[in-house]
């Protein structure tokens, strides 16, 4: 992810309330709320840890495909797949906030779904401290700093790529397939279009060439075991209960594609 996944949470938080980094046309909202806690930010941070098992070993069978499909993925370089990856570079982009919205059939910020909202923020805290702690410790190489190829992130080619950080697990997979599971609890009759969204954020992520193949299970498999934990407690039970409330009566989201 980009240097800092808990700062990209903040600047999604209204999905979004305040303009993006990128290009936007949203309706001005309140401001951002102060950082909010999440679920099980009393869990050890080595408890979290253990949720991911380690990136293959080097010269294994799973990092031979790892190999293999970033190799063949130079054949998508500024096709559709590229293209899409490179509108949802961050989670605040106008594209991401799109994705989400089709997905769960509502328009998602804190001025229309407070509720909702916290359930996503809260959660992605959560995930972020969880992240950047397994980042930190196996330190994985992004894909293109094995041979100095093409990526659809232009932070790729700025001081090595150093700016987007290690590789292992992808946040943004992680925070996709984390989201889709929330999401599909809050509306459970748009599950599979949330859990499509959720795992199409992994996949663009290596149609981006920002990330091993693995790197993206990885991300996906901490936000099922994290979630796991997260949806036993009071406090997101409680949430759940008011997102499914306020989505009942949520504006259903313009031009999106037919599914």
């Amino acid at each position: 992810m980009r240097p800092c996944f808990s700062v990209l949470l903040l600047a999604a938080a209204p999905l979004a309330a305040q303009p993006a980094p990128q290009a936007m046309t949203v309706q001005a909202a309140p401001a951002t709320p102060l950082p909010l806690p999440g679920y099980v930010a009393d869990r050890p941070l080595l408890s979290l840890l253990r949720l991911l098992p380690p990136p293959p070993d080097a010269g294994s069978s799973e990092a031979k495909a790892d190999h293999y499909l970033y190799r063949d993925s130079r054949r998508g370089i500024g096709g559709p797949e590229w293209r899409k990856a490179q509108g949802q570079l961050g989670i605040g982009s106008a594209e991401y906030q799109k994705a989400v919205a089709c997905a769960v059939g509502a328009t998602i910020n804190y001025k229309a779904t407070p509720a909702t909202m916290t359930l996503l923020i809260r959660a992605g805290a959560d995930l972020s401290r969880a992240v950047t702690a397994a980042k930190d410790y196996y330190k994985r190489p992004r894909p293109f700093t094995t041979d100095r190829g093409k990526a659809c992130d232009p932070e790729s080619a700025v001081d090595g790529g150093k700016r987007l950080g290690f590789a292992y697990p992808s946040g943004h997979a992680g925070v996709g397939w984390l989201w889709g599971l929330i999401l599909a609890d809050v509306r459970a009759e748009r599950s599979a279009e949330v859990l499509k969204f959720g795992k199409a954020t992994g996949d663009l992520r290596i149609a981006c060439r920002v990330h091993w193949a693995s790197d993206v299970t990885g991300g996906r498999l901490m936000a099922t075991a994290l979630y796991q934990q997260i949806a036993d407690t009071a406090d997101y039970k409680a949430d759940l209960l008011k997102a499914k409330a306020e989505l009942t009566l949520a504006p259903v989201p313009e031009g999106c594609p037919a599914t």
